[in-house]
């Protein structure tokens, strides 16, 4: 078998002034928060419990951070009941000041 060796020049391509835009999302970053409080709204809205097993399975975050999720969707307005590791919307109160 034959071995082949390549040299090859570096780039002399200009680097992107937006570059860091394109690199992954950091761990614990707003947009990363955005779909787990989406998801979580989703999963509420359609009446199904979530429990932080199913949460940890599918974001593998802690307690901690599954606990201010809830506390920011209650603070949008969302009535979550919570039972033993179960959590349930019960209502949704819309902004009174808008309607």
């Amino acid at each position: 078998m034959t071995s082949a060796h390549f040299d090859a020049l570096a780039s002399r391509t200009r680097r992107h002034p937006a570059a860091f835009l394109i690199q992954p999302l950091a761990r614990g970053s707003v947009p990363r928060r955005i779909v787990r409080l989406i998801w979580l709204t989703a999963r509420l809205v359609r009446l199904d419990s979530v429990s932080f097993d199913d949460y940890r399975l599918r974001f593998d975050s802690s307690l901690r951070t599954f606990r201010r999720d809830i506390a920011a969707l209650r603070d949008a307005g969302l009535y979550i009941d919570a039972e033993l590791n179960d959590y349930r919307m019960t209502c949704f109160v819309s902004d009174t000041d808008a309607a």
